[in-house]
């Protein structure tokens, strides 16, 4: 089954959050398995990271000064990286910011606004926008 992870810099404890990202897997959980994964701090996941998974999966983080999308336009962006791999790593960064090692580690990089979130918020943005565009994808009347 393919699958779309959302991976912090950091670590997660928020139930609010927790409950809200496992809300959005149940959404998507006809599609692809959304996955959240929390790297720990400081790059430690992307030293150790093999080639071979590198290159299997497509790793884009979320920057401030990356490509921005409207609603559709990232639904199709999403379909084409979705039809390239099985699996899509979305990286967030902690409150500092990315580390080095996922900076050099991602192929691009999206924004989601002008402001500066917290990993936190950016995460739930990101939740709701994949099952977004999904919508838009299948026709589904979620996004009007």
């Amino acid at each position: 089954m393919a699958l779309v992870r959302l991976a912090v810099e950091g670590r997660v404890k928020d139930k609010i959050i927790l409950n809200f990202i496992s809300e959005y897997q149940k959404r998507l959980s006809p599609y692809f398995k959304l996955e959240l994964a929390e790297l720990g701090e400081g790059g430690r996941y992307f030293e150790k990271l093999s080639k071979q998974q590198a290159a299997s999966e497509i790793f884009i983080a979320m920057d401030a000064g990356g490509k921005k999308f409207t609603s559709e336009g990232f639904a199709e962006w999403f379909n084409t990286k979705r039809s390239l791999s099985k699996n899509i790593t979305f990286v967030i960064g902690e409150a500092t910011g990315l580390s080095k090692q996922a900076r050099e580690t991602v192929s691009e990089f999206i924004s989601l606004s002008d402001m500066t979130f917290s990993y936190k918020l950016s995460l739930m943005v990101m939740a709701e926008q994949i099952y977004r565009a999904v919508t838009i994808i299948t026709g589904h009347p979620y996004h009007k």
